[in-house]
């Protein structure tokens, strides 16, 4: 069933709080997102983004009335303000879910919402902190991680790729769903 257009606004990174937020601060997240690629800027907006958040809030019945939380933190990794490192903290400390569930959803979020725009994502958060991913970190070097659940739940589905997504990250996502048990996770934690 498609998304009513309130639920798009609702679950959209864009949109999520354009009714509630000042002229200031409305024109300071578009400074935000003017100085991001415009593959980045378009993910946003995409509807199938929305669309991926709720069938988070669907899977993960924790998250059913906090789908626009998840919107503003997909936003807030896409325009620098959080490292996308510390999304699993940031779920657990604004979602207030424990910190398995929080790796789990960072999971799917890294492995099937961002693989498409992963490399843009990766360039704009190495500007933002620098030093703060390994030099060399690749879509292919995922680690796998098995939550031990099976289910018949929903799974989110990633977006399309977005315009200019790099060989590596198209070979990854052909459309099919990851195994549940166990998503994909880019390791983006510094070797040292």
């Amino acid at each position: 069933m498609p998304l009513t257009h309130q639920k798009y606004l609702q679950y959209s990174p864009f949109f999520v709080d354009a009714t509630e937020m000042s002229d200031l601060d409305w024109e300071r997240l578009n400074t935000k997102i003017d100085k991001i690629p415009q593959t980045l800027a378009d993910f946003l907006v995409d509807i199938k983004v929305s669309e991926f958040i709720d069938a988070l809030a669907q899977k993960y019945i924790q998250l059913s009335v906090q789908g626009p939380d998840m919107a503003r933190l997909i936003r807030d990794v896409v325009i620098r303000d959080i490292f996308i490192g510390d999304i699993p903290k940031e779920i657990s400390d604004r979602l207030g879910v424990d910190q398995t569930l929080a790796r789990e959803i960072a999971n799917l979020i890294i492995s099937q919402l961002f693989t498409p725009i992963i490399e843009d994502i990766k360039k704009v958060q190495n500007e933002r902190y620098p030093g703060r991913l390994p030099a060399q970190s690749q879509v292919s070097g995922v680690r796998v991680q098995g939550s031990g659940q099976s289910g018949q739940d929903p799974k989110p589905v990633a977006p399309p790729s977005y315009a200019k997504a790099s060989e590596g990250t198209a070979k990854h996502y052909q459309g099919e769903e990851l195994p549940e048990s166990g998503g994909n996770i880019i390791d983006l934690r510094s070797k040292s």
